[in-house]
């Protein structure tokens, strides 16, 4: 919970700031996120996942983005998606924003030749992000965000789990 309002009080200053607010639309993009596994009960692992996103900005607080990410460290597949909503604050030099939301996912363990088990992963996902245009359409981001801040879900028990990191992508703005 303190991660939460860390991440709003740290952005919401960026986003009054950054002022005009005229670019909306369509985007999607991809990118790369390097990211920290954290289980409440110890223990935690180091992932590098690829993703691709898409949204919708209809104005300087509404706009909505989705994303889905794949990876694989250790005989564990990971496969995610996230939905959010997103307010983004844009000038001539940077864009900022806000993310807040929740992911859906499950880890598929490779557990013998011929077996595979799956954990159910979700949880509410919020982030903060700078962005700086390289053309009229194309974006290049940098972020922070807790991917996922909630529960796994493996043979009928719950452990508390924290994904977090920061990740670099682009987006192209139709």
């Amino acid at each position: 919970m303190k991660n939460w309002l860390f991440a709003l009080l740290m952005g919401m200053p960026a986003v009054v700031v950054a002022g005009d607010n005229t670019t909306g639309g369509f985007y999607l993009g991809g990118g790369a996120a390097d990211l920290k596994m954290r289980f409440d009960e110890g223990g935690s692992s180091d992932w590098t996942i690829g993703e691709i996103l898409g949204g919708y900005k209809h104005n300087a607080f509404v706009g909505g983005e989705a994303r889905l990410g794949y990876g694989s460290e250790n005989g564990v597949d990971l496969v995610y998606s996230s939905i959010y909503y997103r307010t983004e604050s844009t000038n001539d030099t940077a864009k900022t924003y806000l993310l807040f939301g929740y992911t859906f996912g499950q880890a598929m363990l490779d557990v013998g030749p011929g077996q595979d088990d799956t954990m159910s992963l979700n949880g509410f996902s919020y982030g903060a992000g700078v962005g700086f245009p390289v053309t009229n359409s194309l974006n290049f981001n940098l972020e922070y965000r807790m991917v996922l801040d909630g529960d796994v879900k493996y043979e009928d028990e719950s452990l508390g789990l924290e994904f977090s990191g920061v990740s670099v992508n682009v987006d192209y703005r139709f």
